[in-house]
């Protein structure tokens, strides 16, 4: 009987301690369990936030450089051209010894720069916003195209696509692609055309000096003839280029055409 006591005194304590064992181990394995749980929660959370971080930094450092941000912003070159994209797309090429500068409200509400020395413009396109260069002298205003600029010897725009409306004193020209505006130094204004520009010549009843005197306007170029046929009379409308329209008005006179320069033509007998 004290045996029996005995043995369910024991058996009844084991059952106790091993009950508290039993305990220990379960909540240590569901402290483990958590803490896998909750690291894989923290991982999973820092893979998303640290990208995030990433961006947000990234955007923020580059916004410190951004035009939006910045009351102004100013492109240089000293020795070699370089090529600068601004915040509305425009690509610049500045030559050596050229200065951009951008106004303080550039892209939100105006697209407003002042420039010096020599460069190629690639404007994009902004019907509401155009883009409007002050040369010190004279503007450019365009609302997307391509055109070179040039301070360097005279004030000069050459336009490569679209249109251009150049501010000159209050005098306004309109250009048309592959042709120039031109002012030299003592402000003299005149625009040509590249020589393989097609134009449409009213040459009725025109001396022939005349004739070539429009051409010589018309592309920029010194064109020297026998002076015998200077009052020969040239009668009809031409079409063409520089080299189809000397040709055409040659002919009559059976003189050649001899290229000198690029900008200078000899016509001979």
């Amino acid at each position: 009987m004290d045996f029996e006591k005995q043995w369910k005194s024991v058996t009844k304590e084991n059952r106790k301690m091993k009950d508290a064992s039993d305990q220990r181990i379960w909540s240590g394995l569901e402290r483990k369990i958590q803490y896998r749980k909750n690291s894989r929660k923290f991982l999973a959370v820092a893979a998303v936030l640290l990208p995030l971080f990433i961006v947000t930094g990234l955007f923020f450092n580059g916004n410190e450089e951004s035009p939006f941000t910045q009351k102004e912003l100013v492109f240089k070159t000293s020795n070699e051209k370089k090529e600068f994209i601004l915040s509305d797309g425009t690509s610049i090429t500045l030559e050596p010894e050229s200065e951009l500068k951008l106004a303080k409200d550039f892209g939100s509400k105006t697209r407003n720069v002042t420039f010096t020395g020599k460069a190629f413009f690639s404007v994009s396109k902004n019907k509401k916003l155009p883009f409007i260069v002050d040369a010190k002298g004279f503007k450019v205003q365009v609302l997307g195209t391509q055109f070179s600029l040039d301070q360097k010897e005279n004030n000069k725009v050459y336009l490569k696509e679209g249109k251009v409306k150049v501010d000159y004193k209050g005098h306004i020209t309109y250009l048309l692609p592959k042709e120039t505006w031109l002012a030299d130094k003592n402000g003299i204004e005149k625009h040509f055309y590249d020589q393989d520009v097609e134009r449409k010549f009213d040459f009725n009843d025109v001396k022939f000096d005349e004739a070539v005197s429009k051409l010589e306007e018309t592309y920029n170029i010194k064109i020297n003839y026998p002076q015998e046929f200077k009052n020969n009379i040239i009668d009809g409308d031409i079409t063409g280029n520089l080299e189809k329209v000397l040709q055409t008005i040659s002919f009559p006179f059976d003189l050649k055409t001899e290229r000198n320069s690029e900008n200078h033509i000899i016509l001979k007998k």
